[in-house]
């Protein structure tokens, strides 16, 4: 960056570093008629459309209208506290409603770390949760992720061989990119290895709701008894991102104090929003929206994949996904993958490249990918994957 004397800028603006790979716009090619299996929209035809028509017209129409207009408690209004807490199994005062799950992983992580502070997280990881961490500065460190979620088993080593993280990050349901589910017994053994070396979890779990099969996963956050556990969530793959409403549940003994930093950043989440979703969610159709959303998911995941295999055979390793957005793969061999990135583009079809999931050391990723198949209707999943074939077949 070069620094323009005449201008005031901050040691934390000047600083922030330039990540490559995931969402950079540089390194995609957007033409006309081109298949994006790279982004993590939901599918607008899912999403609750005539809900929002009805809370809408109730919410203009009633006195309650008026008053949400006004600046609301800064934790959210007591109401949709009071409903999300119910759904979590928690008290009221640990639950802060955010401006969607980004604004409740920074709350997590400037509330929880310092610079130069350790973090374990997934291996692959959600990328923009590495730029949360350059708010502050912490060291991610890495632990794989496999199908049953992030390797307890490797944690335990790593921790008695010396490593003492202040926190760790994972996303437990339908993790994002590799598609696995922390079952209960290593959510029990994450939880007493937080107790027994002293750091904090962070729980993002945005896709828990979105499994195929109703009742996939308890509908409750892991572990959300333990005092070292933050829990961050969001409708926005349920309700849409646009929304911009999410929550974050925190351990009682700090829920003031995460209060007090939530009031210096933004202050509140529109409380016009927050009423909208309350009335969304207490209506009774509310559930059957959501499943009805992940039994559709589940079809274009099954159609990915069985274009997939049809096309590639053996070349090809699925992780075979039950929820989420996304569905994580391996072309066997030593492609050049970043040609065939290229040339995948070329043929008007865009995905997101594994290794950009990496924290540093990324030669473990080479030749994986991760295909969205959210928001594309079932046909066109299987002309991206006849397009990407395409593209592996002139690599020769």
């Amino acid at each position: 960056m070069v620094r323009d004397p005449r201008i005031a800028v901050s040691r934390l603006l000047e600083q922030l570093p330039e990540r490559q790979g995931f969402g950079d716009a540089t390194l995609i090619q957007h033409r006309l008629g081109s298949i994006d299996l790279g982004g993590g929209n939901p599918d607008v035809g899912a999403l609750p459309t005539a809900l929002y028509r009805d809370a809408a017209r109730e919410l203009t129409e009633s006195e309650a209208f008026a008053a949400s207009l006004r600046y609301v408690p800064a934790p959210g209004i007591p109401a949709l506290r009071a409903w999300i807490a119910e759904r979590e199994g928690v008290d009221v005062e640990r639950v802060i409603v955010t401006t969607g799950g980004a604004h409740g992983l920074a709350l997590a992580v400037l509330g929880t770390l310092d610079a130069g502070d350790e973090i374990v997280v997934d291996d692959p990881v959600y990328p923009l949760f590495l730029r949360t961490l350059d708010l502050v500065g912490a060291h991610p460190v890495p632990i794989r992720v496999d199908a049953r979620g992030i390797d307890v088993d490797e944690l335990e080593r790593r921790l008695l061989a010396g490593l003492r993280p202040k926190a760790l990050f994972t996303v437990p349901t339908f993790q994002n990119p590799s598609g696995g589910t922390l079952p209960d017994d290593r959510a029990r053994r994450l939880a007493e290895l937080a107790d027994r070396f002293g750091f904090t979890i962070i729980f993002d779990d945005p896709y828990r709701e979105v499994g195929f099969e109703p009742g996939a996963v308890d509908v409750r956050s892991r572990q959300l008894d333990s005092d070292r556990v933050i829990a961050v969530n969001t409708f926005s793959k349920t309700l849409g991102p646009a929304l911009r409403v999410g929550w974050i549940v925190v351990p009682q003994a700090l829920a003031e104090r995460f209060v007090r930093l939530r009031n210096r950043l933004d202050g509140l989440t529109s409380g016009t929003l927050q009423e909208l979703v309350l009335r969304i969610v207490q209506r009774q159709e509310y559930p059957a929206a959501l499943a009805a959303a992940g039994v559709g998911y589940g079809r274009k995941a099954r159609a990915l994949q069985q274009a997939l295999e049809s096309r590639f055979g053996d070349a090809i390793e699925i992780t075979e996904p039950s929820g989420g957005f996304f569905l994580w793969a391996r072309l066997r061999g030593d492609a050049d993958f970043a040609r065939l990135h290229a040339l995948a583009q070329d043929e008007g079809v865009f995905f997101q490249r594994g290794e950009w999931f990496a924290v540093d050391d990324d030669a473990h990723l080479r030749g994986t990918m991760r295909l969205s198949f959210s928001e594309q209707p079932a046909e066109a999943l299987v002309e991206g994957v006849e397009r990407l074939h395409r593209a592996w077949r002139r690599l020769g």
